[in-house]
């Protein structure tokens, strides 16, 4: 299948700053697919980027129709240390875009990496999004987890890699 037959949209805030979901449709009967990570980088609804043209190479070879990428944190940007900066680094319609996500998924897949790649004060936002994920009806699955219990990112895992039931932590601290 080429990107010529896929169909891509993403959603933006009105100011521009916050990507709150990305969707590549590549038609057919498959599964849905949605897949959180932790921020929004260069892909939008006309270019890939490195991680995106990965996602996009496991939900073919999952056999998917759809895969409706959110983010833990909607604020574009490439480098999540800016987040600390950000005044708003999650974004004001975030957790009801991540609901939507996962109410219209038949897979739910999350997958935003080990926490220590977030400054500080921006490690214990993966809980509200857990309670956002329970809400909705979510069963997490991931490509495997880190050393700290979080799920693995997809972009430096083989394709080959299975999906596994995932569960929260609860080993860590109050600020992880």
């Amino acid at each position: 299948m080429t990107d010529l037959l896929m169909t891509r949209r993403a959603v933006f805030s009105e100011c521009g700053l916050y990507r709150y979901l990305l969707e590549h449709d590549f038609g057919g009967s498959g599964p849905v697919i949605s897949l959180g990570m932790v921020n929004p980088s260069k892909a939008d609804g006309q270019q890939n980027d490195p991680t995106m043209t990965k996602v996009d190479g496991f939900a073919r070879r999952m056999g998917a129709s759809k895969v409706i990428v959110w983010n833990k944190y909607a604020l574009i940007d490439k480098d999540v240390k800016v987040l600390r900066s950000a005044t708003d680094p999650i974004g004001p319609e975030n957790d009801a875009h991540i609901a939507q996500a996962i109410k219209g998924a038949d897979i739910h897949i999350v997958a935003w990496g080990p926490l220590s790649k977030l400054p500080k004060p921006l490690r214990a936002r993966w809980r509200s999004v857990v309670d956002v994920l329970t809400e909705a009806g979510a069963a997490p699955m991931c490509w495997s987890m880190a050393l700290d219990g979080q799920p693995r990112h997809p972009l430096m895992l083989a394709y080959a890699t299975p999906l596994i039931p995932w569960v929260a932590p609860t080993h860590l601290g109050r600020e992880a």
